[in-house]
Formats: structure tokens, C-alpha cells, sequence
């Protein structure tokens, strides 16, 4: 069974995804979604349900990931962590998309640099609220 710290850091970076994906998309990158609105589902929001069910699964991902690799606890080591999370979430979903489908590469490097962003803060987060065992 999780940890109430554990369970925290869940519950507080879910809530962070989900208001910095709604700031990051329909605000600051409204401009660079819109060009490439084209090509997105008719029935995305029939869809809505799921990337609810993939965020909160992302965030579950994370904080289980820096449980298993944190050391010192520390906000640069959570930063890191989350920088090396972005990196890889980038590759796998920024990239593969730049490449599969006809997206402008800026729209795709906006969307990998706010996702190290949102990483680095879920980094600092956790680091905060659910230190290592030796550190607890």
C-alpha cells in the first residue's frame, strides 16, 4: 500500500497536470494548437475521459519512478529527475509525432519545451512532498 506522502504527491501533481495542461494548451500555445487542429479526432471530447485516466497515470508513473531512483531528496535532484522524464516523455510523444504526422516541427519543439517544464515542476513537487525513505 502507498504511503499517505506517497497518495499526496499523486493527488498534488494530478491536480498541477491538469491545470498546467489547460494554461499550456488553451492559452499560451492556443495559437500553435489551432494549426494543427485539423488533424485532431471529430470525437475528442467523447474521448475526454481517457486522457484524464492517462494523466493520472503519468503522474502515478512519475512519482513511483523518483520513489525508486531518489537518494537525497533534494530539489535539484527532483529537477533532474523530471528533466530526464521530460526528455524521455519527449521522445516518445513529441518526436513520434513530429514524425508520424504532418505537425510544423515548431509546434512540436513548443510542446516537448513545455512538457520539461511541466516535468521539472512535477520534479520539484514531489521532491517536496514525498521525500525518499531515508530522508522521511
Amino acid at each position: 500500500m502507498p504511503s499517505r506522502r506517497t497518495l499526496l504527491a499523486i493527488v498534488a501533481l494530478f491536480i498541477l497536470a491538469l491545470a498546467w495542461n489547460g494554461f499550456l494548451h488553451l492559452v499560451v500555445l492556443r495559437d500553435a494548437n489551432a494549426s494543427v487542429q485539423h488533424l485532431r479526432r471529430p470525437d475528442l471530447a467523447d474521448k475526454s475521459w481517457l486522457g484524464i485516466l492517462m494523466t493520472l497515470g503519468v503522474v502515478t508513473m512519475f512519482v513511483w519512478g523518483y520513489r525508486k531512483v531518489a537518494r537525497t531528496g533534494t530539489l535539484q535532484e527532483g529537477l533532474g529527475y523530471g528533466l530526464a522524464f521530460a526528455v524521455l516523455a519527449g521522445l516518445l510523444v513529441d518526436v513520434n509525432q513530429y514524425v508520424l504526422f504532418p505537425i510544423p516541427g515548431a509546434v512540436a519543439l513548443k510542446w516537448f519545451t513545455g512538457g520539461v517544464v511541466e516535468f521539472c515542476l512535477y520534479g520539484a513537487v514531489v521532491s517536496r512532498v514525498c521525500p525518499p525513505p531515508t530522508r522521511a
